[in-house]
């Protein structure tokens, strides 16, 4: 995949998902529904998969970003932002022309 397609991929990824985010805020307020929406089992194992998920890209990205101010803004905005926020680093490195991965 070149990197004009991967840019793409991932900024339609990110637009799904901010997308899909302004549609729900725009029908539910998830700070009043959460006693009702975070009761079922379900909804909480999927509460902790999606944390334990960005802890393990931020140790990624804490092994690859220099800068330590650097690793906390990511830290901030992948547990605010979630999925946008995975696209959006991934976005701004290809951009950079930054490899994802860093060689040993």
């Amino acid at each position: 995949m070149t990197k004009p397609v991967k840019i793409i991929f991932f900024a339609l990824l990110f637009i799904l998902m901010l997308s899909m985010t302004i549609y729900a805020s725009n029908h539910q307020n998830l700070f009043t529904e959460f006693d009702w929406s975070g009761s079922p089992e379900w909804f909480q194992a999927t509460i902790v998969d999606f944390y334990i998920n960005q802890l393990i890209l931020w140790l990624w990205v804490v092994k690859i970003e220099n800068k330590l101010i650097t690793k906390f803004l990511w830290l901030v905005l992948f547990v605010c932002f979630g999925g946008m926020g995975t696209a959006g680093y991934i976005i701004i490195r290809l951009i950079q022309n930054k490899p994802l991965l860093r060689k040993e």
